[in-house]
């Protein structure tokens, strides 16, 4: 197996829920992550080709090494004007522009950190995580180079891992831009732990059963005077 990507059921039940219950909401979301993160490759006839560029090797090279990994994600509504270009909600000149870049960037980061420090598929600590790869969606003029980059550096910073790859999946008239993060190789997950030592438990369980069951055949079948030979 090159790598086992987790989603907690547990970790996305509402209190008092059932796993059947949750399935329905517990779908869609592995279907929002997955779709931007695998679909950021795929170039239809008449999209508009992404600024980096994030196709299947990408996906596993980060994959490749092994281990466990868990997903993240974070989106935020936008308007989206047909013309293209840069929103701007006060006024058209130049300074205007800028500005919305300004701000294009530091929604980019910010959802990153979200995605990073939200809901992960599998709740662990980022820190550690031996690679990564991040992946933003959403209409072409909500995408930009810088913003992308400072998340990449920032993922970088907080994982320690140098493997950080990113890219963008421009996605007209999606009416949102959305963050994906894999994380691949984390190593620091308190629900495994909580699992392995449960089996643990477990285990422990079973082997005292099995020797309480064998000493109960031992009294059942012995013969204290040694009068009859051994059935077993």
């Amino acid at each position: 197996m090159d790598n086992l990507m987790v989603f907690d059921n547990d970790a996305w039940r509402k209190t008092g829920e059932s796993v059947q219950g949750g399935y329905e909401e517990i779908n869609e979301e592995i279907v929002r992550r997955f779709g931007i993160l695998f679909g950021a490759g795929e170039i239809q006839q008449g999209q508009e080709v992404a600024e980096s560029v994030v196709d299947s090797s990408e996906i596993i090279n980060t994959l490749s090494g092994g281990g466990v990994s868990t997903v993240g994600y974070a989106e935020e509504e936008v308007e989206e004007r047909s013309s293209g270009g840069l929103l701007s909600r006060l006024r058209d000149d130049g300074d205007d522009e800028e500005l919305d870049s300004a701000h294009t960037t530091n929604r980019i980061t910010s959802l990153v950190r979200k995605a990073a420090l939200g809901r992960l598929t599998l709740p662990c600590e980022i820190e550690g995580a031996e690679r990564a790869l991040l992946v933003l969606a959403g209409p072409p003029e909500y995408l930009n180079r810088k913003g992308i980059e400072r998340g990449r550096k920032w993922l970088e910073e907080q994982t320690g891992s140098m493997e950080v790859r990113g890219g963008d999946y421009p996605y007209r008239g999606a009416g949102f831009v959305a963050t994906v993060i894999l994380l691949a190789g984390v190593t620091n997950v308190p629900r495994i732990k909580e699992l392995q030592q449960v089996a643990i438990e477990a285990q422990d369980n079973l082997d005292e059963i099995r020797e309480e069951s064998d000493e109960n055949l031992d009294e059942l079948v012995s013969d204290d005077s040694d009068e009859l030979e051994s059935l077993f």
